[in-house]
């Protein structure tokens, strides 16, 4: 077999464990250069945390720089990570799936620059983002890993990579590292080749065309970034969205994106109902002070319509069902941070 030696990993949600296993089962000699995107919120503290735990050094992937195996390089904060030339490319291009970084960049990216070469790793996280990422790697030749979602602290990324992609191996973490290194070094027997290679899907594996509008049909749905139109794009058994400005999602992020905007309007529309009963009642006890007694029971009972509107609004929000929003990427700053300082403790 040949050698599959460009890896990259897409994580969120419970990736602080998975990829603190995965490093520390990897051998100093990898004969591979691994590459990381992670949900993360303003800073991160990745590679200190993956360096400590594994035998290969882990730094923060800069803009420009030639990679070297035997590195694992991770995505800063706010910044898309992806390769060209043989080199880490830094960018604060629109976000995908709501995200920057996004696994989807990295992944398209690594295909277009080695193809069958890449190893496309998704572990614990919420969503999808890295599904179609995988697509992108599988459609030129290059294989693809998800954590078994079985093991994941968050399931839904790996659970949606399965359903979506033609997945090589579904695999604990334990056994991925094994796996990657087999991959690695070419001494893997039981992977079957890629019918589609590096012809058939090299259109649809392509995420940005020089076009006037993105690929696809206009559909009657806003981009939930910046309100502007979103083109649906046919990815084989995938749905995916991208708009003028190159904000891109996959169908459940949309949803999530519209749930996460309902539940704004609902909060807002609560306050606003609670605010009005608040000051009218108070224009109300105004008026009693000043023996207008008749105006006064017609603002009190103005401020009990609000106050029950209020109350309508509360129990449907309320009996929603819970949803993510893509409030992880602070969580995981939050987790990466505490997980920084556990590690630094005697």
């Amino acid at each position: 077999m040949p050698k599959r030696n460009i890896i990259v990993i897409g994580a969120s949600a419970g990736g602080v464990e998975a990829l603190c296993e995965l490093s520390k089962h990897l051998p100093e000699d990898l004969d591979a250069v691994v590459f990381v995107v992670m949900h993360i919120g303003t800073e991160t503290q990745l590679p200190q945390i993956l360096s400590r735990w594994g035998k290969l050094p882990a730094v923060i992937a800069e803009h420009g720089q030639q990679y070297q195996h035997g590195c694992i390089y991770c995505a800063p904060a706010q910044y898309h990570l992806s390769l060209k030339d043989h080199t880490t490319v830094l960018t604060r291009g629109p976000r995908e799936n709501g995200h920057r970084p996004a696994a989807d960049v990295l992944f398209r990216s690594a295909a277009r620059e080695h193809r069958s070469k890449v190893v496309g790793v998704v572990l614990s996280g919420w969503r999808d983002d890295g599904s179609a990422g995988l697509y992108a790697i599988k459609a030129r030749g290059g294989l693809a890993i998800v954590q078994d979602p079985n093991e994941a602290i968050t399931p839904n990324m790996p659970r949606n990579a399965l359903n979506m992609v033609d997945v090589d191996f579904c695999l604990p973490v334990r056994q991925i590292a094994d796996v990657l290194v087999q991959l690695a070094d070419g001494t893997i027997t039981n992977v079957t080749e890629s019918p589609h290679g590096e012809n058939s899907m090299e259109d649809q594996a392509t995420a940005e065309r020089p076009t006037s509008e993105p690929p696809g049909d206009q559909i009657p749905v806003t981009c939930p970034e910046c309100n502007g139109a979103l083109w649906e794009i046919n990815d084989g058994s995938m749905l995916r969205y991208r708009c003028h400005v190159g904000h891109a999602f996959t169908a459940e992020s949309v949803f999530s994106a519209r749930t996460a905007e309902l539940d704004r309007m609902l909060e807002s529309l609560l306050r606003s109902h609670q605010e009005r009963a608040v000051l009218v009642r108070r224009m109300a006890k105004h008026e009693r002070s000043l023996q207008n007694a008749s105006l006064a029971a017609q603002l009190e009972a103005r401020a009990a319509e609000y106050e029950h509107d209020a109350e309508v609004v509360r129990r449907l929000a309320r009996h929603r069902q819970p949803d993510a929003t893509g409030s992880e990427d602070e969580d995981q700053g939050d987790l990466l941070r505490n997980e920084a300082a556990e590690e630094q403790q005697p």
